[in-house]
């Protein structure tokens, strides 16, 4: 009996143990966060059917549109009568924030998830502005360099 009881812990805890190393594999998709502020409303307005409304913004050095979504909840306002008359809103929270800080110019640290990000964007926007025959090579790809150029600023296609 007690070899039975040991057996079940060990598998209770190799289970443990690889959920906890390598997830549930529960994906969960984000249609929003990580997305420019236009890119998110058109998602909003497009497959969900609702309305972006701006509840925090961080930063100032962008444009509305280039603002970067962070984090985002739909609406649970209720007015006077307690009825959620704004059910179809979905409240961005926006960082305004350069992709990356540099002298004398304000804007995300390299040490955050965010700043990471923009200077991986800034080598890859350089990369792209060298060779740009190399985004040609694949529908993906161009569509890769499109949304890489379009949220730096600093590559064409």
């Amino acid at each position: 009996m007690g070899s039975l009881v040991v057996r079940i812990l060990g598998c209770v805890g190799a289970a443990t143990l690889s959920v906890a190393m390598f997830g549930s594999g529960v994906a969960s998709a984000d249609p929003l966060t990580g997305k420019t502020y236009d890119a998110a409303a058109a998602v909003i307005s497009e497959r969900m059917h609702g309305e972006a409304v701006i509840a925090t913004v961080s930063g100032a050095q962008l444009d509305k549109g280039n603002c970067i979504v962070t984090s985002w909840r739909k609406s649970t306002f209720l007015n006077a009568s307690g009825d959620n008359a704004r059910s179809n809103e979905y409240l961005l929270s926006l960082n305004c924030n350069k992709g990356v800080a540099s002298p004398g110019h304000p804007g995300n640290s390299v040490m955050t998830p965010e700043g990471a990000q923009g200077k991986k964007d800034q080598e890859s926007a350089a990369s792209i502005s060298k060779n740009p025959a190399w985004c040609e090579t694949l529908e993906r790809r161009m569509q890769w360099c499109e949304d890489i150029c379009k949220r730096t600023g600093l590559c064409e296609i």
